[in-house]
């Protein structure tokens, strides 16, 4: 079941996989779309594909340069390979490519999907407009192509590739994407979220939500008539403002971005998720609020 993505991706969920799966069997035993509106490195959507847990997948990214890099690994396979084949990882390739993303949206897939992933693989913890590993004079203990394996990442785009024809890229909202969604798939849904953090989100994402945009992505997902999971970082507001209703599951993932380290983390889930044995593949997985105990709260007392 283990895949990985081309792309790194801070707060990267790849390690999610297995949960994921087990929700997915145990909430939708008939085929379904999986969704994931905050795509980034995609990890989870491209393994469920390749274990042939879901039919198809719809990914969305609000920045530009990432979902063109999808499109291009889709439709312009052939091209992007060569462009990986052929390119130097060096400092100066990589000012080439840090201009190339300052442009934003220039029409051109290709090119701006390559300098996505070439910064993406060459940048501090995979964030595209952060500095490189290395330093700018590389002067630093790791060099600027320590995670850039070719023959590796080729071999990840060509998995990508071969599962183009399920997956649609879609640019732009989340929201829009969940409000538009039945124009991607007339097949039931599972939704799986994984928004910016709460806290620090500046660090890792250039797209950024504020605390209004968390409570209309809270919002469309509890009226959504699609199964769904949501996952945060272990923030109260979660738990008191956003989703106060739901069950939520308190587990531990080991981050990358900056120094490495062990952070806790939430997921909420949609009332009709059934997780069967899927917490057993988190680590220190813990409920705060579970179902027998929201039962408890909106049943009446006996007379």
């Amino acid at each position: 079941m283990a895949f990985h993505s081309p792309l790194r991706y801070p707060g990267g969920k790849g390690l999610l996989l297995k949960f994921v799966r087990q929700v997915i069997r145990h909430t939708s035993p008939q085929r379904c779309a999986y969704v994931e509106p905050f795509a980034g490195g995609a990890a989870v959507a491209i393994g469920l594909l390749k274990a042939g847990e879901v039919d198809v997948a719809v990914i969305g990214d609000a920045d530009p340069a990432v979902a063109a890099f999808w499109r291009a690994a889709i439709h312009q396979h052939d091209d992007l390979c060569e462009l990986i084949r052929k390119c130097e990882v060096t400092i100066d390739t990589w000012h080439e490519q840090a201009h190339t993303l300052s442009l934003g949206s220039i029409g051109d897939d290709l090119t701006l999907g390559f300098a996505a992933f070439f910064l993406n693989r060459t940048n501090r913890s995979g964030v595209l407009r952060a500095r490189p590993i290395g330093g700018l004079n590389q002067d630093g203990p790791w060099p600027l192509n320590c995670r850039f394996n070719k023959l590796n990442l080729l071999e990840r785009l060509k998995a990508v590739h071969d599962l183009g024809n399920r997956i649609t890229v879609y640019e732009g909202d989340a929201l829009q994407l969940l409000t538009r969604l039945p124009s991607y798939t007339d097949m039931p849904a599972f939704i799986y979220a994984d928004p910016p953090y709460l806290r620090k989100s500046t660090d890792l994402y250039l797209n950024t939500m504020s605390l209004t945009r968390h409570r209309q992505l809270a919002d469309a997902l509890l009226s959504s008539p699609n199964s769904w999971m949501v996952s945060y970082d272990a923030d109260p507001f979660v738990k008191k403002e956003l989703y106060p209703h739901s069950r939520i599951l308190r587990f531990s993932l080991r981050h990358s971005a900056g120094q490495p380290h062990l952070g806790r983390e939430v997921i909420a889930f949609s009332l009709d998720c059934e997780l069967g044995n899927a917490k057993a593949c988190l680590k220190g997985a813990r409920w705060l609020r579970r179902e027998d105990k929201m039962l408890a709260v909106k049943e009446p007392p006996s007379i």
